[in-house]
């Protein structure tokens, strides 16, 4: 299988501090040939930054979203030339751009569906979050539910529908969050419903029949606080490698998973940052290496 990587480094107005660099650490640290290994045919990877010229002063998440038109160009290019694209982001903000760039390859109606892996929902508004943090924002901005111009600066022509959407792994949700997650369709399984093996398979199963393609995507902060112990929003009880792993190659033999993100790396400084890298890397080796698609070109 072909593979394109993409590594989205922008967060806000940051681009070569913490978060910032984890992509290029991936990269550094030879994510490429882990794929290689695994049998994969792996291109140059693709660095898409926002120009300065295309910045404005206004709020934040148009620069976001302007960034994720670049994003979807990429996307959109890979999907023409028949890729299934590795993104590297800088933290979940990326989604948004992400989505997008599928949705100019496959079309607007196409049934695309999201599987998002974090240690939290990422599902709160403007006026349900308590921090005001963009980067708990992108699952319920792909919903419709906010941030109209953030959406629209990033091209993403149509909502995706919550009966699309599963977020697995959380452990840490915001009370409006999780009200408002359990007032919609979005399949929601918690750090302690994946004890429940065959919860997991079954929603696994509801999401791929109700979808044709599946974009997943992976906060490294699902995992165990020791394994990423330079995490930016750790929590407590994370998921251990081999569990991770588990659940992701469930989700690739699928065979509809077109985009893999992995997101939140905090490279720092010091033995915290090579760990962080460290496990990242251990997961990719354990996971991607099941990644089969069997779906059609872009139109």
């Amino acid at each position: 299988m072909r593979v394109q990587i993409i590594t989205v480094p922008y967060r806000y107005d940051e681009r070569n501090d913490g978060l910032g660099r984890g992509p290029q650490a991936l990269v550094d640290a030879g994510i490429a040939a882990i794929l290689r290994t695994a049998g994969h045919d792996v291109l140059d990877p693709v660095d898409v930054t926002l120009p300065d010229d295309e910045r404005v002063s206004g709020p934040i998440s148009v620069n976001i979203g302007r960034l994720g038109s670049h994003t979807a160009e990429q996307i959109h290019a890979a999907r023409a030339a028949d890729l299934v694209v590795l993104v590297l982001a800088g933290d979940d903000t990326a989604s948004i751009g992400v989505v997008a760039g599928l949705q100019r390859a496959h079309g607007a109606g196409a049934r695309i569906g999201l599987v998002w892996v974090d240690a939290h929902g990422d599902f709160n508004t403007p006026e349900t979050s308590y921090s005001g943090i963009l980067a708990g924002m992108p699952v319920a901005i792909l919903a419709g539910l906010a941030g109209p111009l953030w959406r629209e600066a990033a091209g993403l022509a149509a909502p995706l529908p919550t009966d699309r959407i599963l977020i697995v792994g959380p452990r840490e949700l915001d009370e409006k969050e999780e009200a408002l997650l359990r007032s919609t369709d979005v399949q929601l399984l918690t750090s302690s419903d994946l004890r429940d093996a065959d919860q997991l398979t079954r929603a696994i199963q509801r999401l791929a029949a109700n979808v044709d393609l599946i974009s997943v995507h992976i906060d490294l902060d699902v995992l165990d606080p020791s394994l990423v112990p330079s995490a930016s929003t750790p929590a407590r009880g994370g998921m251990m490698i081999e569990e991770a792993a588990t659940l992701i190659v469930q989700l690739l033999e699928t065979g509809k998973v077109v985009v893999v993100s992995i997101a939140g790396l905090n490279p720092g400084a010091g033995e915290r940052g090579k760990q962080s890298v460290k496990s990242t890397l251990e997961l990719a080796k354990r996971a991607l290496g099941a990644w089969t698609f069997h779906g059609e070109g872009a139109e």
